[in-house]
């Protein structure tokens, strides 16, 4: 009877690890920002993973999981700016493009009542998350980084254009060409 619950707990865990977060990146705490964001990721992919496995998938917990991502995706670009700050030396143009369009991409999502979970957005969350992870513990690695935000615009572009062209659009929509 409880175990519906755990996706959900595994989702409010993550929102709750969110100030954590702030807080390791204001101090510079790199080693320990990156295993709680690592952490932040997995209980991601858990949260999921046990809700589809057990079938106890819910409205609830879809949109506890877009909260959750969202959060931490727009936390992102601040975070980047106080551990690597060299990469806004260079690159400001393409985070601040990537927030742009993800903003628009969020409010679309809002107005439609429809988060999206395609393909793309889970794909490019794995490869978002690698990169962050290898830039905050290593340095920038530029060939990593425009693979990630050629990836992040085309993923993004495509909820988009779902959100802003179709009748119906649903959290169940894979892709925008199926």
């Amino acid at each position: 009877m409880y175990l519906k619950h755990v996706p959900n707990a595994i989702c409010v865990l993550r929102l709750c690890l969110i100030p954590l977060l702030w807080y390791l990146a204001y101090l510079r705490a790199r080693g320990f920002f990156v295993g709680a964001l690592a952490f932040t990721w997995l209980t991601d992919a858990v949260d999921g993973y046990v809700a589809r496995t057990y079938h106890l998938e819910s409205r609830l917990g879809a949109r506890l999981d877009s909260i959750a991502d969202n959060a931490v995706q727009l936390s992102m670009p601040f975070w980047l700016w106080l551990l690597r700050p060299e990469v806004y030396q260079h690159y400001w143009y393409l985070v601040a493009i990537l927030l742009v369009l993800f903003v628009v991409s969020m409010v679309l999502q809002w107005y439609r009542n429809a988060p999206l979970h395609t393909y793309a957005n889970k794909l490019t969350a794995w490869l978002l998350a690698a990169f962050l992870l290898y830039t905050f513990a290593v340095g920038l690695n530029t060939a990593f980084m425009w693979i990630t935000f050629i990836a992040l615009l085309y993923a993004i572009g495509e909820g988009i254009v779902m959100l802003a062209t179709r009748y119906e659009v649903s959290e169940d929509t894979k892709s925008m060409w199926g």
